[in-house]
């Protein structure tokens, strides 16, 4: 076990301890278990209020102090006390959202300190770092309160540290967890950025921006710009350009422990714009740099799974990577083909439902008065044979599969490309 890395806990790697990753944990409390934690909620949803005072009011009933957001503590639940990042010593935090809450979450932890667990019930929309359901709280954080008992899994996952200097001088520091971005705000023209890293200069940027993710960002902002999808516990960087000017300028990963800087040169025809995970945004000026390295202390996450379950697990049921279509979308993917091989054989055809004026004065179903091409001769769905609709499967099967040439000699196909 080891001690220092996270807030009131000691951590046992799962991973093979000559490889030094670092990253996939089980964790066990110290000092008997926790005694205070801090949740925080998605604004402005009554269905999250409603269960922060729920899960709050059963962790005080098990003797676990709560703490609140400030806002949240004057306006809504003056009842529990207020967080405050400096004197407050919290255990482990529960997030009531999505993915944005998590963020938003981290981003009131502004040293680089050892952080708090962090358990996530997903009560947002798309969201790849809430896998527990609010329903079942109660089992979920009961499991929680029991790691010095049994130990829980999780992800210490990367947080970037991003210095923003102008004319040499440091202006501020943020963390994040999931990217910086720098891209050209509300100018029309290109933004061009001088990128180096570990103090070599690899590459002009000219284009509508550079994203610098984390693993936990690659299905954030840099998978919509065309990144790719890194799993939480790989240690990298990845750069990814934003609609970039030349076509080569293909997404990079590089090692985590490397050091990246972005500069807008004096030479920039406009000024440029920066984002950290989405917030205090701020305007560049020329010849002012953003010099991003990996924080010293990473964010638990605790998980549902062991090792990256939970996270392959969101990518296809979230983002549904490489999913198969399913016998029933095949299914109605052929009666939709049926009825447009029997609309070619001249015959046509429309579903009866949801058409206006489709029930008599008994509420009866009737056929709709649909002038074909051939004169009144429609088609209903249910009047489809199974005959038609198993050869318009067929057919669309038979559609899915590659086309492949002739073999140009004896046993060697043609790759056809």
């Amino acid at each position: 076990m080891e001690s220092g890395l996270v807030r009131g806990a000691a951590v046992m790697w799962a991973d093979n301890q000559a490889l030094k990753l670092q990253r996939r944990a089980h964790i066990m409390w110290d000092n008997g278990g926790p005694k205070t934690v801090f949740i925080v909620k998605k604004t402005g949803s009554a269905k999250t209020t409603a269960k922060l005072k729920e899960i709050a009011m059963w962790l005080h009933k098990q003797g676990i102090r709560v703490l609140v957001e400030r806002p949240v503590h004057r306006t809504e639940f003056p009842e529990f006390e207020a967080f405050d990042a400096e004197n407050d010593d919290v255990d482990f935090c529960v997030s009531l959202g999505g993915d944005g809450t998590v963020l938003h979450l981290t981003s009131l932890f502004v040293e680089d300190t050892p952080l708090p667990p962090v358990i996530s019930f997903s009560m947002g929309t798309l969201g790849f770092l809430t896998p527990f359901d609010a329903g079942d709280f109660q089992p979920c954080l009961s499991r929680v309160l029991a790691a010095n008992q049994d130990p829980v899994f999780c992800t210490l996952r990367t947080r970037k540290r991003c210095e923003v200097y102008w004319e040499g001088q440091l202006q501020r520091v943020h963390h994040v967890l999931n990217e910086c971005l720098v891209d050209r705000g509300a100018s029309p023209n290109m933004v061009q950025l001088e990128a180096y890293v570990d103090g070599h200069h690899i590459t002009t940027v000219q284009a509508d921006g550079l994203i610098i993710a984390t693993p936990s960002g690659s299905t954030a902002y840099s998978l919509s710009a065309g990144g790719p999808m890194v799993a939480p516990s790989v240690p990298g960087t990845l750069l990814t350009p934003i609609a970039p000017h030349s076509l080569s300028f293909r997404p990079l990963v590089v090692p985590e422990s490397s050091e990246i800087e972005i500069h807008l040169p004096p030479s920039a025809r406009s000024h440029a714009r920066a984002s950290f995970d989405g917030r205090h945004t701020l305007r560049m000026l020329r010849d002012s740099s953003i010099r991003c390295t990996t924080s010293l202390c990473a964010l638990p996450m605790i998980n549902m799974g062991y090792l990256d379950r939970d996270w392959y697990e969101g990518i296809v049921q979230k983002l549904k990577w490489n999913v198969p279509i399913r016998e029933t979308d095949a299914a109605d993917i052929a009666a939709f083909t049926s009825r447009n091989l029997m609309r070619n054989k001249g015959v046509d055809t429309q579903s009866q439902s949801g058409i206006a004026g489709n029930s008599d004065s008994n509420g009866s179903r009737k056929q709709p008065d649909v002038i074909g091409p051939i004169g009144k001769n429609t088609v209903s769905d249910d009047e489809l044979t199974a005959e038609q609709v198993k050869e318009a499967l067929q057919q669309y099967k038979a559609s899915l599969q590659p086309d492949i040439a002739e073999p140009t000699t004896a046993g060697t196909p043609h790759s056809g490309r």
